[in-house]
């Protein structure tokens, strides 16, 4: 009488596999840099925060106020239906937070020299005691704007500059490639 042999694996052959992407994956993971790619994608929350409040200001044709939470790592859109610069009642808040382990900062060097905060700008305002800049209805900004943000780990290449023209309300983001030097993004 034969015995027919079933296709298949051994126990064995299973946990040796096993036991070797183990291995592979020990050895691959401490070299991947996960603060960069939250630090990137802060940088895209930012961003997006300030073209999305360029764009209200011109559809809504009303001021947008744009707030700058250092302290819980966030930005607040703000509808100023009345243009007076306050968050009043009843005004639409959209709150953009920026990823996890990412936050503002001061970089060592900024983009177009030295820096002495993280939010910087020719007429920055305060709203509620926070930096903030206004977009008013030609899409335009109350000042020209420098924005810097890093990781918890704040290692040097983990920081990330946003840019923003006054005129146009266009922006740019760059990242620290240490040496004082800024390489351009593209978000």
């Amino acid at each position: 009488m034969r015995i027919a042999r079933r296709a298949g694996y051994t126990l064995i052959e299973i946990m040796v596999v096993i036991t070797l992407i183990g291995l592979m994956v020990r050895i691959a993971v401490p070299k991947v840099n996960i603060n960069k790619y939250r630090v990137d994608a802060a940088a895209r929350v930012a961003r997006g925060a300030l073209q999305q409040a360029g764009r209200l200001s011109v559809q809504r044709q009303f001021d947008v106020l744009v707030v700058f939470d250092t302290a819980q790592s966030g930005i607040n859109i703000i509808e100023d239906n009345n243009n007076n610069g306050v968050i009043d009642p009843g005004e639409r808040i959209l709150y953009k937070a920026l990823e996890e382990g990412s936050h503002f900062a001061t970089p060592p060097y900024g983009i177009s020299g030295t820096v002495t905060a993280a939010i910087i700008g020719g007429a920055v305002g305060k709203v509620g005691g926070m930096p903030a800049v206004t977009f008013h209805r030609d899409g335009a900004s109350s000042t020209d704007l420098q924005l810097y943000m890093t990781s918890r780990v704040g290692s040097t290449t983990d920081y990330r500059g946003i840019t923003l023209v006054q005129s146009t309300g266009r922006t740019d983001w760059y990242r620290y490639a240490g040496s004082n030097k800024w390489n351009a993004g593209g978000l």
